[in-house]
């Protein structure tokens, strides 16, 4: 955790903004799947981040990102629903390609993630329990290392623009060995303030 707060850190204070730089917020939602049941089904659930992007161009910027960003699945445990919920703090750094003109743009976002567990949420037969994060003890202790892909539409108001998009995350690991193949698909909308030329 230490040496990617470091990396994330040595980016901030490297780059140098030639174009614009933004500064921004996000909400929306997402669904995810965790598990490799055959009964087990997805969960939607809401995320919020916030966004700081550099522009090398009007073409390619440079994306940093902190989100609330929760998975989960529901699945039957002892032949009772279970809906397990897992909360992260999520840090994606992404490479964003802007086209279009005017005050209409498209984008596409392709980078990585880290993802810090926050907390646990498990609800069966109305009761719901709650566990910490990186040291509770149940095997929810590694840090989610994945993949995130998307594209957006962008709209220039103000002093910045609305934004649009939709993504899919693939995670590599950071779960205990009976989660397999973590995915989510997220839409968010959002705002983003521009500094420097648009």
């Amino acid at each position: 955790m230490k040496q990617f707060l470091g990396l994330l850190l040595l980016l901030l204070l490297s780059v140098h903004v030639n174009a614009q730089t933004a500064l921004g917020l996000k909400l929306g939602f997402q669904n995810t799947d965790l598990f490799d049941y055959e009964d087990a089904s997805s969960v939607t659930a809401t995320n919020y981040g916030l966004i700081l992007n550099f522009g090398y161009s009007h073409v390619a910027s440079f994306q940093m990102e902190i989100n609330y960003s929760p998975k989960g699945s529901v699945h039957n445990f002892f032949d009772e629903e279970q809906e397990e919920v897992y909360n992260y703090i999520e840090m994606p750094l992404l490479l964003k390609l802007n086209f279009g003109a005017n005050n209409l743009n498209y984008y596409g976002l392709i980078g990585g993630f880290a993802a810090v567990p926050y907390n646990i949420k498990v609800t069966s037969g109305g009761v719901e329990e709650k566990g910490g994060g990186l040291s509770d003890g149940n095997g929810f202790d590694r840090i989610d290392i994945g993949l995130q892909v998307g594209a957006g539409i962008s709209y220039n108001v103000g002093p910045g623009r609305f934004f649009g998009e939709l993504r899919y995350a693939t995670g590599f690991e950071g779960l205990p060995d009976e989660y397999v193949d973590p995915k989510a698909l997220l839409f968010s909308v959002g705002y983003l303030f521009t500094f420097g030329n648009k």
